[in-house]
C-alpha cells in the first residue's frame, strides 16, 4: 500500500465508517457521545415494540377509534371500477359462464415514491386472471419517532391490508410482523434488521451487494487507485469494502450540505493527486452536481473513468453527457427490458414500475400458496417465502427464509445506452424502430452475486437475458404462446378436429421435439402478419410486441422494419413474389385444326400445291409421259398432288424422269410440312399456359387488360411503396393512387378476385403455386422476384431465440425441411 497506509487509518478513524469497523480496524478510541447515541437508538426501538404490544392488546376493544384514526392517516384511491374507466385498454376479462368473479386484494403503498406506479396497478397486472387490486397510500414515519409505531398499527389494523409495498420503514417492518402481513421492500434494508422479520421480502439488494459489485468491476478492469464520492451510510459500506482490499488505494469525499460548495475544489484536489477512477455513491441531485463540475474540469476525457452506483429507484438523467464520449458505467438494480417474463411495455418501464411489477407478481404467487386473506404463522411464512421463485423485470427472484434474494443481479449500463424512461418513450414515439438500435446499448452488461469466478460474476457485454439463455432450460415450465395466421400451405386448420396443420406446423413440431418445449397455438385476430401503421403494429407482430404471444409461426418475411420490433430465427425457406391470374378461356371452333400453323404458312402451302400441280401437268405433257392421264388431264394432276400431300394411296405415278423429279420434290415438301404440323398440333393440344401477352410481373405496368394489386399493409405492399425500380414504382402509383380499390384486405379476397377474372394478384410464390396445384383455372406469370427468407418471429431478445435457430439449421442439415416441404 505504501504511503496509503496512513491515509487509510486516518479515514477509518474519522467517524465515517460504522462503529464496529472503526474499533476493529485501527483501535480508535470512541467517544462517549457515540455510545450514548447508539444506546438511545436501541432504546427507542425497544420502547416502540413495548408500545406496539400494548396497543395490539387493546386493539379489539377500541375498533371504532382505530378506524377513525386510520382514516386520517391514509388516502384511498379510486375504486377498481374507477381505475377500469380510466384505463379501458387494461381491463381484465374475468367472465366465467357469463358472470364476473373477482378476488379483491387491498395493498398498502408506502410513501409517494411508488404512487405513480400504484395508480397504474391495473395496467401492470392486466394479465393476472381473477384478481383485482385496490391500493391505499400509507404515511412514511421517522424511525426515531416512538409514536410512529402507534400510528402505523392503527392504520394497518383499520384497513385490513393484505400486503404492504414500499421503501423500508422500521415502523411498518415491526407492525407487519405483528399483524402477519407480507411487506415487500423496494429499497435498501439496514443490515441490523435483515434477519429480524419473517414477513420482510426484500426485492432490493442490500448495500453489501452493491459493494461487492463495485469491487468486482474495479478488479475486472484492473483499476487500483480510486476516489469515492458518497453521501449516505451505504456509501460508507462500499468505501469500507474497497478500503479492505489490499491491492486497492482508495480515498473518499463526503458530500453533504456543508461540502456542496467545495465540490470543485475536491475534484481539483483528487486530480492533482493523479486519481483517474471515480466512484460515486450519491443521490441523483448530488450526482448531477459532481458530474457538472467534472465536465467543466475536463474529467470526462481520457484516461478518466467513472463508475456511478445507483442505490435507489430514481434513474439518473445522463442525456446531456452522452456527447462527451466519457468512459462512464452505471451500476443499478437489474431492469431487463427484453425479458419475456416482464409484462411491462417498452414505452412504460422504469425502475420503480419494474420493482412494483415484481412485487405484485410475487404477491400473486404467494397468494396462490397460502390463500388470499389468510394470516400466516411465522414458521409457515418462512417456508412460503423460501418457495417463492419466479422471473420478473428485475431478474430471477429466489428468496432465502429470511426474505433476501438468493442471487442478486445488477445492471451495468454504458453512457451511450443510458437514457431515462421519459426520453426513451419520446424516442419510441418519434421512430418505431429505434428500440432495435438502442437495445444492444440499453442492457450493456450484467453482474451476478453467486458465481465464484470474477469473470463469471462480471459480464460487461451480456445482458441478463443472454446470461440466462446460456444456462439450463430457457423455456421454463409454461408452454410457449404461439400465434399463427391461416394461409395454405404454411398453416391450415382441419375441418374435422379443428387442429392446426401445414408446413410451418410440421416445422414447429420438429423443433419442439428437439428442444423439448410445449406450446399452445392461437389464431391472430386481425389475420395479418404485421406492419407498422400510425397507431402501431398490426397482426402477429402486434401480438408479440404486446406480450400476448411468444412466437409467431407462418410465412414471415424477414425485413429490417419487422426486425426492429421482434427477432427472427434463421430462415427455414427462401422464396419470392410472383403474379397469379385466371387462365384465359379457349373457345373451340370448327377451324381450330388450322391453329397449329399460321395463316402465312397455310397460304404458302396452298400456293405450293397449285404451283406443283401445274408444273406436273406441264412437264408430263411436254415429255409425252406414258401416263397420259397426267399429260392430258389437269384434274388428275391436281388430284395426284393433293393425294400425296394427304399421304393417300394412289394408283399409278409419272414415268418420265422430269415428272419423277417434280413428284420427289413434292414428296419431300409434304414430309416436312406433315412433321411440323403434327408437332405443333401435339403441343397445341397439350399446352397448359395460356397466352396473356405477359412474361413477368413488370409487364403489368404497361398493359391495360388486368387490374392488379396485393394485400393492403402487407410486406409486398411495403416493397412496392419503397422500391427504387421504375416499373415497380409505376405499379405502386397505380395501386395506391389510380386504382386504390385494387388492394385487398387479405389473401383469400385476393384469390377470389382472381377467379372472377380481369384481376392479377401479387403475392408470395409458395402460396400461389399451392393454389395453382389445386385449381387448374389459375396460372402464374413470370418468375419470382424480391427474394426473401421466411422465419419464425419471437419476442425481442428472448432467451430461446438462438436455440430455435439452431434447431432449424439442424432440420435443414438432416434434410427434414426438404421432406416436409415436399410433403
Amino acid at each position: 500500500m505504501g504511503s496509503y497506509g496512513l491515509t487509510r487509518c486516518r479515514f477509518e478513524c474519522s467517524g465515517l465508517l460504522p462503529l464496529q469497523t472503526r474499533r476493529r480496524t485501527c483501535g480508535c478510541v470512541t467517544g462517549m457521545s457515540e455510545w450514548v447515541a447508539a444506546f438511545g437508538q436501541h432504546f427507542v426501538h425497544i420502547a416502540a415494540v413495548l408500545l406496539l404490544l400494548t396497543v395490539a392488546s387493546f386493539g379489539g376493544a377500541r375498533g371504532n377509534e382505530t378506524t377513525s384514526a386510520a382514516t386520517s392517516l391514509w388516502e384511498t384511491t379510486e375504486t377498481t371500477s374507477k381505475l377500469d374507466d380510466s384505463f379501458d385498454d387494461t381491463k381484465l376479462d374475468l367472465s366465467q359462464n357469463g358472470e364476473v368473479q373477482h378476488e379483491m386484494h387491498l395493498l398498502g403503498i408506502i410513501n409517494s415514491s411508488l404512487n405513480p406506479a400504484a395508480y397504474h396497478a391495473q395496467k401492470i397486472i392486466r394479465e393476472i386472471d381473477n384478481i383485482s387490486f385496490t391500493s391505499v397510500y400509507l404515511e412514511d414515519y421517522s424511525p426515531d419517532d416512538v409514536y410512529s409505531y402507534k400510528k402505523a398499527i392503527k392504520a394497518l389494523r383499520g384497513m385490513g391490508l393484505d400486503a404492504v409495498i414500499g421503501p423500508y420503514s422500521w415502523a411498518y417492518a415491526v407492525v407487519t410482523e405483528n399483524l402477519r402481513i407480507p411487506y415487500f421492500v423496494t429499497s435498501l434494508t439496514p443490515l441490523a434488521h435483515e434477519l429480524s422479520s419473517s414477513y420482510l421480502i426484500q426485492l432490493f439488494p442490500n448495500a453489501e451487494v452493491f459493494a461487492n459489485a463495485t469491487k468486482d468491476m474495479l478488479q475486472y478492469y484492473d483499476l487500483n487507485k480510486v476516489v469515492v464520492f458518497y453521501d449516505t451510510h451505504p456509501g460508507e459500506v462500499i468505501l469500507e469494502k474497497l478500503a479492505q482490499t489490499s491491492s486497492m488505494q482508495a480515498t473518499s469525499v463526503l458530500i453533504n450540505n456543508r461540502t456542496l460548495g467545495n465540490i470543485r475544489e475536491k475534484l481539483i484536489s483528487v486530480r492533482n493527486h493523479y486519481f483517474t477512477t471515480f466512484v460515486t455513491v450519491l443521490n441523483p441531485q448530488h450526482t448531477r452536481l459532481v458530474l457538472d463540475e467534472a465536465l467543466s474540469l475536463s474529467l470526462f476525457s481520457t484516461p478518466h473513468k467513472w463508475l456511478l452506483v445507483n442505490l435507489g429507484l430514481r434513474e439518473y438523467d445522463l442525456s446531456r453527457f452522452v456527447d462527451s464520449y466519457a468512459n462512464v458505467t452505471v451500476i443499478r438494480l437489474m431492469m431487463d427490458y427484453n425479458s419475456m417474463y416482464c409484462k411491462l411495455q417498452h414505452d412504460y418501464i422504469n425502475l420503480r414500475r419494474a420493482v412494483f411489477h415484481d412485487a405484485i407478481m410475487l404477491y400473486r404467487q404467494m397468494n396462490g400458496s397460502v390463500g388470499g386473506g389468510q394470516k400466516t404463522e411465522k414458521g409457515k411464512m418462512r417456508q412460503t417465502v423460501r418457495r417463492l421463485e419466479m422471473d420478473g423485470c428485475t431478474g430471477h427472484l429466489d428468496f432465502s427464509v429470511q426474505g433476501q434474494r438468493q442471487e442478486s443481479f445488477l445492471q451495468l449500463m454504458t453512457l451511450e445506452g443510458y437514457k431515462t424512461g421519459e426520453s426513451l418513450y419520446k424516442s419510441l414515439q418519434q421512430n418505431a424502430t429505434i428500440f432495435e438500435s438502442l437495445g444492444s446499448n440499453f442492457i450493456s452488461g450484467t453482474w451476478r452475486s453467486k458465481q465464484s469466478e470474477l469473470k463469471q460474476r462480471v459480464e460487461p457485454s451480456r445482458s441478463y437475458s443472454t446470461v440466462s439463455r446460456l444456462e439450463g432450460n430457457v423455456f421454463g415450465n409454461e408452454p410457449l404462446r404461439v400465434t399463427v395466421m391461416i394461409e395454405d400451405p404454411f398453416v391450415s386448420k382441419r375441418t374435422d378436429s379443428g387442429d392446426f396443420e401445414g408446413f410451418c406446423i410440421d416445422i414447429l413440431e420438429e423443433v419442439s421435439r428437439i428442444l423439448g418445449f410445449r406450446y399452445n397455438i392461437s389464431k391472430v385476430p386481425d389475420g395479418k402478419y404485421g406492419s407498422y401503421k400510425t397507431h402501431g403494429w398490426t397482426g402477429m407482430i402486434n401480438e408479440i410486441v404486446r406480450s400476448r404471444a411468444d412466437l409467431g409461426v407462418g410465412a414471415f418475411q424477414i425485413t429490417p422494419e419487422r426486425a426492429g420490433a421482434v427477432d427472427f430465427t434463421k430462415p427455414y425457406i427462401t422464396k419470392g413474389t410472383t403474379v397469379v391470374v385466371k387462365r384465359p378461356e379457349h373457345r373451340i371452333w370448327i377451324f381450330q385444326f388450322l391453329l397449329p400453323l399460321s395463316n402465312v404458312v397455310w397460304s404458302a402451302i396452298f400456293i405450293a400445291f397449285v404451283s406443283t400441280s401445274l408444273m406436273l401437268f406441264a412437264v408430263s405433257r411436254v415429255n409425252s409421259d406414258r401416263q397420259a392421264k397426267y399429260a392430258h388431264n389437269l384434274r388428275e394432276s391436281f388430284w395426284y398432288i393433293w393425294g400425296t400431300l394427304l399421304r393417300g394411296s394412289l394408283s399409278g405415278s409419272p414415268h418420265a424422269i422430269s415428272s419423277r423429279i417434280v413428284s420427289s420434290a413434292w414428296w419431300f415438301f409434304c414430309l416436312i410440312v406433315s412433321s411440323i404440323y403434327t408437332a405443333n398440333l401435339a403441343a397445341f393440344l397439350t399446352i397448359t399456359v395460356g397466352d396473356v401477352d405477359m412474361n413477368s410481373a413488370a409487364d403489368l405496368a404497361t398493359q391495360n387488360i388486368f387490374d392488379y394489386g396485393t394485400v393492403d399493409g402487407s410486406q409486398t405492399a411495403y416493397f412496392f411503396e419503397h422500391t427504387k425500380m421504375r416499373h415497380y414504382a409505376t405499379m405502386w402509383a397505380y395501386m395506391y393512387s389510380l386504382s386504390p380499390n385494387s388492394m385487398v384486405r387479405n389473401v383469400d379476397k385476393g384469390f377470389a378476385r382472381v377467379n372472377q377474372g380481369g384481376y392479377a394478384f401479387i403475392w408470395d410464390s409458395p402460396v400461389i403455386r399451392h393454389k395453382i396445384s389445386n385449381d387448374c383455372m389459375l396460372m402464374e406469370i413470370g418468375t419470382p422476384f424480391d427474394l426473401k427468407g421466411y422465419g419464425f418471429a419471437y419476442t425481442k431478445n428472448a432467451p430461446y431465440g438462438e436455440q430455435l435457430s439452431m434447431a432449424i439449421l439442424q432440420l435443414q442439415d438432416e434434410g427434414i425441411l426438404y421432406k416436409l416441404e415436399r410433403k
